[in-house]
């Protein structure tokens, strides 16, 4: 390997210290962000993507669709970090063909606020996202169709909120009386007023709720007359909602959105995919008895307790880690492994480790592995504070155990939710790798 010179070294790290970014996911519409990919779906286990696909009545080898397939209420859960968002962005990628879906994405943690949010705001959301779409698609609507939506506004929102501010706001900032310009600045100032926690929230909320029946009948009756529309017009068959950022929701408010507004949810009728939190779909049976549920597990670097590490995943994440730095900011190829291993498989946490290193080493020396050990004590430490002092024999407990233990309580899911404990595919779980590493844990291990 040739010696690099202060300057590249600088100008290597800096560079990677921009393509690390594990907060928000890779858009395959985005060159940049496309040639960071890397399908890890073979590196999971038994994740399949077509299970997926045939679920909504797609033929993954054909690509065609089964306009007869019912409609379909699927939860994709998973770990935060495990790539749920950039594996939502492909799907959608795929399925947004004139044979197939007009994919309709709606991004909660852009859209809404994400820590004070219930079903109403997901649905007002939808219909700007959705309307926003078909606007800048140019499809020809007829109005026989919008006006039951725009007489829902007029009977129930435009009498109903208690100031007029917003009302003004809907009735003078447009060109447009009515019609999709109308209603497309209707529903983004309705989820503007949301997601701002303006003094309007709760009382939009609370009329949303009391009508929502004339609401659901409303926006039903647009979807129908949509696909028909898009149909002739070659954009798709049907219509998928893909619905992100709703696994952010703390356990009792996705309680609250997926079992207690179940029956709301279920009365707009089209395909939905909702992320969701990975404790929920243990925690709550019920998920499964009102949902078909897919889970994205972790990247599968070992089996239970094993010493030995499969190399396609190994090799996989080394892929993703060099196609964000240059594998010539490593001072020889044992680093790396040390952190792909010390992530549990954990993509977030490993380009966390990764990032750690690299502002460890300040642009003026190589990753080494005592730059690695550094990171991975850095990375321990922020676990340890989420961690509390009887949690350390349940993890060892479960650690020691063979795969079928998985002993479900308020204390493991909460253990899940934090990522002490990951889940692999099948689905069995291990505590992460950097909290072994903490003393707690070792004199946990040897009481």
């Amino acid at each position: 390997m040739s010696a690099l010179s202060p300057t590249e070294l600088l100008a290597l790290t800096r560079a990677a210290k921009r393509k690390l970014r594990y907060d928000s996911p890779l858009d395959p519409d985005n060159p940049e962000d496309t040639a960071l990919l890397v399908d890890l779906n073979e590196a999971r286990g038994n994740f399949s993507q077509d299970k997926l696909l045939f679920e909504l009545g797609v033929d993954a080898i054909s690509q065609t669709l089964d306009e007869e397939n019912p409609y379909q209420y699927i939860v994709f859960g998973g770990h935060r970090g495990c790539g749920k968002s950039t594996e939502l962005r492909r799907l959608a990628k795929f399925l947004h063909q004139p044979n197939l879906y007009y994919v309709v994405l709606v991004d909660a943690l852009t859209e809404l606020d994400i820590n004070n949010l219930n079903y109403s705001d997901i649905l007002l959301a939808q219909a700007k996202v959705l309307i926003q779409q078909l606007q800048d698609d140019a499809i020809p609507l007829e109005a026989a169709y919008l006006s039951k939506l725009e007489q829902w506004f007029s009977q129930r929102v435009n009498t109903q909120l208690s100031e007029r501010q917003l009302v003004g706001k809907l009735e003078t900032g447009g060109k447009a009386s009515t019609g999709l310009p109308f209603l497309g600045n209707l529903f983004a100032s309705l989820t503007t007023a949301i997601s701002v926690g303006s003094t309007h929230k709760e009382e939009i909320r609370t009329l949303v709720r009391n009508s929502f029946s004339e609401f659901a009948s409303a926006f039903n009756l647009l979807i129908r007359h949509v696909e028909e529309q898009l149909k002739l017009a070659g954009h798709g068959n049907k219509i998928l909602f893909i619905i992100d950022g709703t696994d952010r929701l703390s356990n009792n408010d996705a309680n609250n959105f997926f079992v207690r507004d179940i029956h709301q949810l279920k009365q707009i009728t089209s395909h939905f995919i909702y992320c969701t939190p990975i404790e929920i779909l243990t925690e709550n049976n019920r998920i499964g008895q009102d949902f078909s549920v897919f889970r994205l597990p972790m990247v599968k670097i070992a089996e239970k307790g094993a010493t030995d590490y499969h190399p396609i995943p190994i090799a996989k994440l080394t892929e993703l880690i060099h196609k964000r730095t240059d594998p010539r900011l490593f001072a020889d190829t044992t680093a790396l492994d040390q952190l792909i291993k010390a992530s549990g498989g954990h993509i977030r946490d490993l380009m966390r480790l990764m990032d750690f290193c690299l502002a460890e080493t300040l642009g003026r020396k190589l990753i080494d592995t005592d730059i690695a050990n550094t990171a991975i004590k850095f990375l321990a430490t922020e676990y340890q504070r989420v961690i509390q002092q009887n949690d350390y024999a349940l993890l060892v407990e479960i650690d020691r155990a063979d795969k079928s233990h998985v002993p479900v309580s308020q204390q493991s899911c909460h253990l899940l939710y934090n990522l002490v404990l990951l889940e692999y595919n099948s689905y069995w779980w291990q505590s992460h790798p950097v909290v072994r590493t903490l003393p707690a844990y070792q004199l946990a291990l040897t009481a």
